[in-house]
This record gives C-alpha cells, sequence and structure tokens, in this order.
C-alpha cells in the first residue's frame, strides 16, 4: 500500500470523508472497512463507520483509503466518489454555474484541506498553502474548458467530482478525459479534462 508520507501534517474535511462513504451506498459495510482500517471515524453500534462532518482526518490515511476502494471495486467506485463528495462539500456563495464553478475550483478544494491546523485558502487573502496539488483551468477555443488536475487524488475520482460538480449546477454537458495528455494511473504528474457545458 502506498504510504503517502509526504502528506503528514495535512488534514481533510470531514465531509469529503462522508463523501466516501455515502458513494458506496447499500455496499456501507465496504466503505467501512475501508476507512476503519485506515483509522478513518470510529465504528458505531452497527459496527459501521461513524463519519463527524465538523472534523478533520489525516489526508494520508484517506488517500490510502482511496487506493484500497480502487483494488477492491475499481475506477467506478472512484468516480462515484467523486461525485457524491460534490453533494457533501461546503461550495462557495460565488459558485452559480459551471464557468464560475471552475473559478472557484482550486479554492475550494485548498478550502476543504488543512496544514498543520489551519486551512490551505484563506478567503480574507486568497493565498493558497501549497502541498496538495492544484486544479488549473482554462477557456478553449471551441467554447469548452480545460481543467488540469496535478493533485494525489486518482484520476477516475476527478472526473467523478466534475460530473458530480455539474450535476449538483443542474447543468448538461460532458467530461472527457483527454487521452492524448499525460495521465496520473499512468505515472504521471497530471491529468487533463474537457468540460462541454
Amino acid at each position: 500500500m502506498i504510504p503517502f508520507n509526504e502528506f503528514k501534517g495535512i488534514e481533510v474535511s470531514g465531509r469529503n470523508v462522508l463523501g466516501l462513504v455515502q458513494a458506496f451506498g447499500q455496499f456501507k459495510s465496504i466503505a467501512s472497512q475501508i476507512l476503519l482500517a485506515e483509522g478513518l471515524g470510529r465504528k458505531g453500534s452497527d459496527g459501521l463507520v461513524v463519519v463527524d462532518t465538523q472534523s478533520w482526518y489525516p489526508f494520508d490515511a484517506f488517500l490510502r483509503a482511496f487506493a484500497r476502494a480502487s483494488q477492491q471495486m475499481g475506477d467506478s467506485v472512484l468516480h462515484q466518489i467523486g461525485v457524491s463528495v460534490m453533494k457533501t462539500v461546503e461550495w462557495l456563495p460565488t459558485i452559480k454555474d459551471v464557468k464560475t464553478m471552475m473559478e472557484a475550483m482550486d479554492a475550494s478544494y485548498h478550502m476543504q484541506h488543512r496544514k498543520n491546523g489551519r486551512p490551505m485558502w484563506d478567503p480574507t487573502t486568497g493565498h493558497i498553502k501549497e502541498g496538495i496539488g492544484h486544479y488549473k483551468w482554462k477557456p478553449r477555443p471551441d467554447g469548452s474548458m480545460e481543467v488540469e488536475s496535478n493533485n494525489p487524488y486518482p484520476c477516475a475520482f476527478d472526473k467523478g467530482l466534475l460530473f458530480g460538480g455539474m450535476r449538483r449546477l443542474n447543468a448538461t454537458g460532458s467530461i472527457l478525459h483527454d487521452e492524448m495528455s499525460p495521465c496520473r494511473k499512468k505515472g504521471h504528474a497530471s491529468c487533463i479534462y474537457i468540460v462541454r457545458a
């Protein structure tokens, strides 16, 4: 199992962890096994994991939980986790459509994480702390948007995250993984997605 030691001291919001649990739907027992094995959440009286959405959890353990989920269930569950996380995370009030979602995505991502007990995005200054990668976007001449994800989350999760964001906005369109670009699944640092809305 990959240790993700470079992320010691970084934590992820309990809302993100809850998104992982909810993605498993009726298979919550599998999510519970995965999270509890990584020390995330606590075991409830029914034996299932209990996640406090107001708490913060070790990011390295959360990433190991993703690796376990991928090994046991494959990319489809990682995609579903991304969709589910977008239902549970706190959104910035500036997000009104797909374009403003893209503009806020990197800040929103950092808002869901903290380093040494402090949020990785400061809304008063706009300052972002480094250490977990980024989401970068740009418009394309054909009217679509290009999103580069160079963070430690799995490729299928990020595609699900984008899809979940569009669903939350009731937007129609498509998200394609750019197969001509490098991919984290193949050992590269980033992936590129084409978003058409």
